[in-house]
């Protein structure tokens, strides 16, 4: 038993010139409306590609139509694959940033995965503000040069754990604490949200294209690291 990570290469698939029609058929009426809800084409595109990718991915898994997977939410809007009226074995979670997509499939498990493409912020003020106090402090820490890596590797950490538990925005990126070091491994180090997660939860880092950086997040009985394999429209 396996965790896989997709990597969809949005951008790729855009440059050649694709049809949407074909993707856009794969998707249900309510991501079709959320895809419409986007002001800018190519914003409009990454979404449909990203979901119809994802749909083609989970029902090779379950050996279904990808335009007939059915999915529920839980009460803070995380994505659950339904298969006969009750949940699939088949955990899943989705990405996206700028051109790159992840999805990550385990069977059973809670399971979550965050891509950012590693743009300019302000990364000080927003450690600061939404990190915390023993984080912040240690980005600061960092030679100045790691300083954004380290931003990154934090932060994809944390939103990989979060996207796991299912919590939404509910549980504070304040109340747990990830390692930050960019050049050490992935860890869940301290939470007093839930201090059980800290010995129950894995932590990854996930290898993707220059300029993002990724992680992965996942309680359950598959054996890790997670594989990583490349979708092909």
């Amino acid at each position: 038993m396996t965790i896989d990570v997709w990597t969809i290469d949005l951008g790729h698939d855009l440059r050649q010139g694709a049809t949407l029609d074909r993707w856009r058929a794969l998707i249900d009426a309510e991501e079709k409306a959320r895809a419409d809800r986007f002001i800018f084409p190519q914003h409009r595109s990454r979404f449909i590609l990203a979901h119809a990718a994802t749909r083609s991915i989970l029902a090779a898994y379950i050996g279904r139509s990808a335009r007939d997977l059915r999915f529920e939410k839980n009460a803070y809007g995380k994505p659950i694959l339904i298969v006969a009226s009750s949940q699939s074995a088949v955990s899943f979670n989705l990405t996206h940033s700028h051109d790159l997509a992840l999805c990550a499939v385990a069977i059973d498990g809670e399971i979550g995965v965050d891509v950012e493409w590693r743009r300019d912020l302000a990364q000080h003020d927003l450690a600061q503000r939404f990190f915390a106090p023993s984080e912040s402090s240690a980005l600061q820490q960092l030679e100045e040069t790691r300083r954004h890596a380290g931003f990154f590797a934090c932060w994809t950490r944390k939103e990989a754990y979060i996207k796991a538990k299912g919590l939404g925005l509910s549980l504070p990126l304040d109340r747990f604490v990830v390692e930050t070091d960019p050049d050490k491994p992935a860890a869940l180090q301290a939470s007093d949200y839930a201090p059980e997660d800290v010995g129950s939860f894995r932590l990854w880092d996930v290898p993707v294209a220059d300029g993002y950086r990724a992680a992965l997040a996942y309680r359950g009985a598959a054996a890790g690291p997670p594989v990583v394999r490349a979708w092909k429209f």
